[in-house]
């Protein structure tokens, strides 16, 4: 947990930067804590309270909010922090996932259009939901998520970079382990990268039902989505190191707990999760 909260803090001063917003700070709280009037807040629980879903964030009394769910994930071939290589998805990746987008589209009610009559919603790290940052703390890598720039919704724009690894070329494309969700003629779809896992499959199909409940849109099956946007064709780059000053370990390390994975349960799960520990994220006072 420590470990990735550590990792979140080598990212975020970047992130907020590329994306002209003030600066954050994730700390950990214990679950007790109540909701304040400000911050954001994510919560790790054993298995998925909503069907389909790996993580997910959402609203709770106009507070931004989200679940990573980490048995789910381990079920789906996942590690906690770092896989054996960069295709194996995490945790820490999931985490990561939903504070950026919790950040950026904290209502979940921004669109972005574009050149014709599509949006997309401003889902951040979707488009390279298969990409991988690997971020050191201390002795420890700790696999992250990448995620888009702003020159990525700019239909017009030319010149990049358009993520955080600088693979994408162009505007609205997607990594090849990529997924972005569309609203076309009141209609919501997805479309998916070259080579996208089963996880991602998993993941894309419950933010396509989230949307589609949360504006009451019909949401069809893919029907020639590649006239959408054509998945990139890049040879991947080295993975780019992030610049920032690095966050000074923890004095003992943290040793993840290994579960034996679950098969994710269709309904909500009603049980409750015992003490999980909620990182929070609040602005940091100027």
């Amino acid at each position: 947990m420590f470990l990735m909260i550590n990792a979140m803090n080598i990212m975020l001063p970047a992130f907020c930067t590329a994306w002209s917003l003030k600066q954050y700070t994730c700390i950990a709280a214990p679950s007790n804590t109540k909701l304040g009037t400000n911050g954001m807040y994510c919560v790790f629980l054993d298995n998925s309270t909503s069907s389909g879903a790996l993580a997910f964030h959402t609203e709770n009394a106009n507070l931004p909010y989200g679940e990573v769910f980490v048995k789910t994930i381990l079920q789906y071939g996942g590690s906690v922090l770092m896989g054996s290589n960069n295709t194996v998805p995490t945790v820490a990746q999931a985490f990561a996932h939903e504070i950026f987008e919790m950040i950026v589209n904290p209502n979940v009610n921004v669109w972005w259009q574009t050149s014709g009559s599509t949006l997309v919603p401003a889902e951040v790290c979707d488009p390279v939901q298969g990409n991988m940052v690997p971020i050191k703390v201390g002795a420890v890598t700790v696999g992250m998520s990448d995620y888009i720039l702003p020159e990525w919704n700019d239909p017009q724009s030319t010149k990049g970079p358009y993520n955080f690894l600088n693979t994408l070329t162009r505007p609205f494309q997607i990594a090849k382990g990529g997924y972005l969700i569309y609203m076309k003629t009141a209609k919501i779809s997805y479309v998916f990268g070259e080579t996208v896992s089963p996880f991602v499959e998993y993941r894309s199909q419950n933010v396509l039902d989230f949307i589609a409940n949360k504006y009451q849109k019909m949401a069809e099956p893919i029907v020639e989505l590649t006239k959408l946007v054509e998945p990139v064709q890049e040879s991947v780059a080295p993975v780019a190191e992030p610049v920032a000053e690095p966050v000074v370990p923890v004095a003992e390390p943290v040793v993840e707990p290994v579960v034996e994975p679950v098969v994710p349960v269709a309904e909500p799960v009603v049980e409750p999760v015992v003490e999980p520990v909620v990182p929070v994220v609040e602005p940091v006072a100027q």
